[in-house]
């Protein structure tokens, strides 16, 4: 009998280890240790994740199916591709799956498959009504101390410089750097900018001083979005341009003011991630130290 459920708190370490056993040992401890400590903090949802047994009692049955997914704050629900294994339905999850994406209101789902992890893609796609977006490029560069080059003709100005909220300044504007953007065009189609902005500052250390507002000629002309991942680590989580000012070669002076900004905060590493198709952002980034470390296979279903 094969048996899908939530799984109990002294029983989450055991699915997580499942689900993404395909990666080496040392990624799927710091992964599991990583969810852990967030289900102890309050910040995971265990309605979200789901465990597949089979047999004939529930004190006598094996782990034969898992999968991690939680609700964002941006308004979907981000989840990687099932574990299951040989023998048993692929579409095991869909059902559950569909009900927990629906009782979130969520408006899209959003499945990550790690590089070489083993999956029926096509029974994937077609049991779940998924669809394959684009692959996700994980970037790094190395801080180093480097000569700090003025940023002209750009000005950096940090949401902590304003006293008042400045989310009718900035959802306009963060908005106005998706027209034509090359980053997974029909998510940003689809997401309200208002949601992806909470988003990005839930679970996560938010500070307003890595937020800027990036000013050209007298005018708003783009944002970039810092965030701090770990004590010698940061992220550049975002930046965006209005299409006006694009291909002026400002993008490149973007990242070196984030990687002196990283480097002032003395971070080691500086991370990024783009859609393998946006190949001028791709390049700006390898042309400037980044390298290239992992790749993620992006699917969504839209509801």
């Amino acid at each position: 009998m094969l048996t899908i459920s939530n799984p109990a708190g002294n029983e989450l370490e055991s699915v997580l280890r499942f689900c993404f056993r395909h990666v080496p040992d040392s990624e799927l401890s710091l992964r599991t240790e990583h969810i852990l400590k967030l289900f102890a903090a309050g910040q995971i949802d265990l309605n979200g994740i789901f465990q597949a047994k089979y047999g004939d009692t529930p004190h006598n049955s094996t782990l034969v199916g898992g999968m991690y997914a939680q609700n964002r704050q941006d308004g979907s629900v981000m989840l990687f591709v099932p574990a299951i294994k040989d023998g048993f339905p692929p579409d095991m999850f869909s059902e559950p799956l569909e009900n927990y994406c629906r009782l979130q209101n969520a408006f899209a789902a959003v499945a990550l498959a790690d590089r070489n992890q083993p999956f029926d893609e096509k029974a994937f796609c077609r049991t779940g009504q998924f669809r394959f977006l684009s692959d996700l490029i994980h970037l790094a560069v190395q801080i180093t101390p480097e000569r700090c080059e003025p940023a002209d003709p750009l000005q950096f100005i940090p949401l902590s410089s304003f006293s008042e909220s400045v989310s009718e300044r900035l959802v306009p504007l963060v908005k106005a750097t998706y027209e034509d953007s090359r980053d997974f065009p029909a998510l940003m189609q689809m997401a309200s900018v208002a949601h992806v902005l909470q988003g990005y500052k839930t679970g996560v250390l938010y500070r307003p001083d890595l937020w800027f507002f990036i000013r050209y000629a007298g005018a708003d002309a783009g944002v970039l979005l810092l965030t701090d991942t770990a004590p010698d680590q940061m992220e550049l989580t975002y930046m965006g341009l209005i299409q006006s000012v694009r291909r002026k070669g400002l993008s490149r002076k973007i990242v070196q003011f984030a990687k002196q900004t990283a480097g002032m905060m003395q971070r080691s590493l500086l991370l990024t991630s783009a859609d393998e198709k946006n190949v001028p952002a791709i390049q700006s980034y390898l042309s400037q130290g980044f390298q290239a470390w992992d790749r993620k296979r992006i699917f969504a279903r839209f509801f």
